[in-house]
């Protein structure tokens, strides 16, 4: 599911500039990314931000959570009965800024909506009162993105742009626009093409909205602001707003994700149908109602004037046929606009009142005509609570079938998830993407430099023995980054982390320097290698975090940073003294309140078993959110 692109966010955040004076009613938090606000603004509507993906206008909102977060009471405490005093995105990047005023005080909302996002509240100051994720600490000063420059002029032209800040697919439309070869050089363009590419940039940024939804076999592919050249060839399904495009494309993606591929349940597909049935039948029955009771009050703001015609056609009817009424109407023009219909077999007429075509019975008097559709809507209202009790009874009946299919689930996901081979070692990912794997034992020390370290990898290991081998693959063409998580899992994993050390010096050698055999009438150890020729030295912290991956399915652990940014919910840890059982569990339960609506996912595949792979030697515990 996409994320949205910096036009996107301009594009929304222009109809979205009609909320600016509303009043903020409520605030809701639905874990573990989402945020609702309703706001009255004319209108009620209800504003929706997911950290790392999405800003927009909703119509089919959440049901309230039975318990508010801390987040969201503290929202409330903050923003409830204050005004929108604008909203605006940032530098043109996936940050949109509310500001909002109450009592004279201003709190603002600083909404994420790159890589895995936040949402922040900050004080007049830009300081931080309170973010949903604590990747920043309570009472600094909030800092935006850096401004993004073109660098790396020897990339392609498409990878270029799209590192600037346009993003894959615009930087894609700007090339086809500008008729350049994408997978050109950028340092190769020449003048007048570098030329051509600002001009359509330019061209881009002024765009004319035209909100769709782009389709692929009836799917759907993506929604845009614009018409775009990259999709010419595709189906599109047009909308008066985006906010409105965006609505139905994340609502329908949601839902879709919400099935969780084949895992679909016959009897909740039999259920999610009839609520569907129950939420048309309840917005037409709604709908209904407030037009009846619009009709009355027509009738009644146009008081004269329908008086007026029941009298003259009471009179007309009490000398004249039908027939010969009609006749009448259809001659004279003035009637004719006038009277939409006659029914005899009623004895009434529908004429135009105000901006409705209304039915008026010509023996009933005004006050009897406007009872007729104050009772309509009154039934309709009645029926419109049934729909309501009805709803309510299947949502309960879903939610004791999605018990029963939790239980299939954790079963359906065993047997799916291929193991991958690394997973038989201790292991984990860098933030750059670099596999990392480490011995659990002396034997798979021996192991895994005996069948996984080659030519391109690095070796780690820490000064002190009771260490696992540690392999960076292809650690050669790693940055420091990469590096310096492989040294820090090297100290996490070792006896340091035992000892209660919170820092730990590491080496790293080439492939070639490391040896199993010993010098003449030295014994090496099960598990121990003899290192030649310089070593290079880094001192680290031992950190630790672990999560799971959703998508792929999974349990992962390692160095902070890494694990942050690949995991959808994760836990820190720090040398502390709970035993592994206990935090197995302990974390397991954590993850499952963090995940939300995927709860059931989290549960199935974060087994206390599971997660205790991932943890260093030694007690520790869960590390505090404030700290």
């Amino acid at each position: 599911m996409k994320q949205l692109s910096s036009f996107d966010i301009k594009a929304c955040v222009r109809e979205l500039k009609e909320l600016e004076g509303g009043k903020v009613e409520k605030v809701y938090h639905h874990p573990p990314d989402e945020i609702r606000i309703r706001i009255y603004a004319g209108r009620k509507v209800d504003l929706v931000i997911e950290a790392g993906r999405r800003i927009h206008l909703t119509k089919f909102p959440k049901q309230a959570p039975r318990f508010p977060s801390a987040f969201a009471m503290l929202l409330r405490k903050h923003l409830e009965g204050a005004r929108i005093k604008k909203i605006e995105q940032y530098d043109f990047d996936r940050v949109v800024v509310i500001e909002f005023e109450r009592f004279g005080e201003i709190r603002r909302i600083v909404a994420e909506l790159f890589s895995k996002g936040n949402v922040v509240l900050l004080n007049e100051e830009n300081r931080v009162i309170m973010p949903l994720k604590h990747t920043i600490k309570v009472g600094e000063l909030y800092r935006f993105p850096e401004q993004r420059e073109r660098k790396d002029e020897d990339r392609e032209v498409v990878r270029v742009l799209a590192m600037s800040g346009l993003g894959g697919l615009y930087a894609e439309e700007v090339c086809l626009r500008a008729g350049i070869d994408k997978k050109k050089k950028y340092a190769e363009l020449s003048e007048d093409e570098r030329k051509k590419i600002d001009e359509e940039i330019e061209r881009l940024m002024n765009f004319t909205p035209k909100p769709q939804i782009i389709l692929k076999d009836g799917d759907y592919l993506d929604v845009v602001p614009m018409d775009l050249l990259y999709y010419s060839n595709y189906e599109k399904k047009y909308f008066e707003s985006f906010n409105d495009a965006l609505d139905d494309y994340f609502s329908k993606k949601l839902a879709e994700m919400d099935e969780l591929e084949s895992m679909k349940s016959e009897e909740l597909e039999k259920l999610k149908k009839r609520l569907e049935i129950q939420k048309e039948s309840l917005r037409k029955f709604e709908d209904e109602a407030e037009s009846f009771r619009k009709i009355g009050d027509a009738i009644y703001e146009n008081y004269q004037m329908v008086e007026k015609i029941i009298e003259a056609f009471r009179a007309a009817r009490e000398r004249k046929s039908w027939d010969e009424i009609k006749e009448i109407v259809a001659r004279d023009e003035k009637l004719k606009k006038l009277v939409k219909a006659i029914k005899p077999e009623k004895n009434a007429i529908v004429v135009k009142v105000g901006d409705f075509d209304v039915e008026l019975e010509i023996k009933k008097s005004i006050h009897e005509n406007a009872d007729l559709y104050y009772e309509k809507a009154k039934k309709a209202r009645e029926k419109a609570e049934g729909v309501k009790r009805a709803i309510e009874a299947t949502l309960r009946e879903m939610e004791r079938v999605e018990e029963k299919l939790e239980k299939k689930l954790v079963t359906s996901i065993k047997v799916r998830r291929k193991k991958e081979w690394y997973e038989n070692y201790r292991w984990f990912f860098t933030s750059e993407g670099f596999l990392v794997i480490g011995g659990r034992t002396a034997e798979m020390n021996e192991e895994i430099v005996a069948k996984h370290l080659e030519s391109l990898d690095l070796f780690f290991h820490t000064q002190t023995p009771g260490a696992p081998a540690v392999i960076l693959k292809r650690g050669q063409e790693a940055g420091e980054e990469s590096i310096r998580e492989a040294a820090e899992f090297a100290a996490t994993y070792s006896a340091l982390w035992k000892e209660g050390k919170h820092a730990g010096e590491v080496y790293y050698v080439l492939p070639e320097q490391v040896s199993k055999s010993a010098k003449a009438g030295e014994y090496l150890p099960k598990g121990s290698f003899y290192i030649t020729g310089k070593r290079n030295y880094l001192t680290v912290e031992l950190n630790c975090a672990v999560g799971v991956d959703v998508e792929n399915l999974r349990v992962i652990g390692g160095p902070v940073s890494a694990v942050k940014k690949q995991a959808s919910y994760y836990v820190e840890l720090e040398i502390g003294d709970k035993e592994h059982n206990e935090l197995g569990v302990e974390i397991a339960k954590k993850l499952v309140e963090m995940a939300g609506e995927e709860r059931h996912i989290v549960r199935a595949v974060a087994t206390p078993d599971e997660i205790m792979k991932f943890l260093p030697p030694g007690k520790a515990r869960i590390k505090d959110e404030g700290s």
